[in-house]
């Protein structure tokens, strides 16, 4: 399964060591939400259980969203994760304070629920999120006959949104909380051609890379992910958006979010890596989230 989503990425682009937590949340009170990006559905498990795990033994429960179309628009996205966030306050039999992790679109798709005004997403924090567009998407929908037939036939109206035009137009229709917290974190890795070395930006990666203006995850560049400022209040003024860009998960975008040892299927020699790397950066957001809770 992890190798058919390298084999899907590929042809749509032709497309933490864990320190004891010293302060937790309250058990049964503080929520995470984990929202998946694009593609969300392809694997069985986006989020790794060491992600998972990084938010529970804080204190926090922890959702992940699931029933997102792998392909969706950020509206059909939007609203099937607006229906889940009915269903966890159902669940919690309360009104429930949002603390949502997205990653990549996930980020999109959290905007979108927030511009319903009918939850309160106290704090959003995006990994990956192009708040600035996919570069590489629009530079092969300009110069690739393939890559444009392929989203046409394919109705992949979701692929066209994450074009900086396209991203840019969504924001113009977003309004959110003034109380909503918004902060943005980014991926990178150091380019390689040996895919098998999970410390390096892996073979398939440098194609799209290749594409993007400075430091990317291979999907995202680092000044999109922390392109924050977009974002408006209900009452029209700017977010409370703000990012760090020195606190960063060292990995490519698949590896930040999928089961590190899963990458084995793929001739990674050193998936332990994945897995530290998962827990030290996930650790990090959770503690964030304490403090700003």
């Amino acid at each position: 399964m992890k190798l058919f989503v390298l084999v899907i990425t590929t042809l749509f682009l032709s497309v933490n060591a864990q320190a004891e937590p010293q302060n937790a949340a309250r058990p049964g009170q503080e929520v995470v939400v984990l929202v998946p990006g694009f593609f969300n559905t392809f694997t069985p498990e986006y989020f790794s259980s060491e992600i998972v795990d990084s938010f529970e033994k804080r204190g926090f429960t922890v959702y992940v969203a699931t029933g997102l179309n792998p392909i969706g628009t950020v509206e059909d996205n939007g609203e099937r994760l607006s229906r889940m966030l009915e269903r966890i306050e159902q669940i919690e039999k309360r009104h429930v304070k949002f603390n949502v992790v997205a990653h990549s679109a996930g980020g999109l798709y959290t905007l979108y629920a927030a511009n319903k005004q009918k939850y309160e997403i106290n704090n959003l924090i995006t990994v990956a999120t192009p708040f600035k567009g996919v570069e590489f998407v629009q530079r092969w929908l300009d110069n690739s006959i393939l890559f444009r037939t392929l989203t046409e036939l394919a109705h992949l109206e979701g692929v066209k949104q994450l074009t900086p035009q396209g991203v840019a137009k969504f924001m113009e229709t977003v309004r959110v909380s003034p109380n909503m917290k918004i902060t943005a974190f980014a991926g990178s890795q150091k380019k390689s051609l040996d895919i098998w070395n999970a410390r390096n930006l892996s073979l398939p990666f440098r194609v799209t890379s290749s594409c993007i203006s400075g430091d990317s995850d291979g999907i995202v560049g680092v000044s999109s992910a922390l392109g924050v400022g977009a974002v408006r209040t209900t009452e029209n003024q700017q977010a409370n958006q703000r990012f760090n860009a020195t606190f960063k998960v060292n990995l490519e975008h698949w590896e930040q979010v999928l089961d590190g040892y899963s990458f084995l299927f793929l001739g990674i020699r050193n998936p332990g890596y994945i897995v530290d790397e998962q827990e030290r950066f996930y650790s990090g957001i959770a503690d964030y989230l304490l403090t700003v809770l």
